[in-house]
């Protein structure tokens, strides 16, 4: 069965025709679609889910960080370079201890 994509005013005159007379099944079977399906529209509809209604939840949307956004990473990025710095030092230190109890051959 071939897959039919609708656009959102159809989606939309629909769920008014549905509203208008209070049963969203006999207008899903005059234009012989499934009922279940134009439930859902509703719902989304009801929800201010416009996006999702008119398919566009399949598509990406950007993020656009904000002031906020890029301060939370810096304070993040500071404290994983500091981090990364005592993990340095703590090597550097057992390198250190590692040498001075292994005694050298050579």
């Amino acid at each position: 069965m071939k897959r039919v994509q609708y656009d959102l005013n159809f989606k939309m005159e629909i769920i008014r025709k549905g509203k208008e007379i209070g049963n969203f099944t006999a207008v899903a079977r005059q234009h012989e679609l499934d009922p279940k399906m134009v439930l859902r529209w509703a719902k989304e509809l009801n929800r201010k889910d416009v996006d999702q209604l008119d398919g566009a939840s399949k598509r990406q949307t950007a993020f656009i960080p904000t002031a906020e956004d890029f301060k939370q990473l810096e304070h993040e990025n500071e404290k994983l370079k500091k981090l990364l710095a005592e993990q340095a030092l703590e090597r550097e230190i057992l390198k250190d201890l590692l040498k001075k109890r292994t005694p050298t051959c050579g």
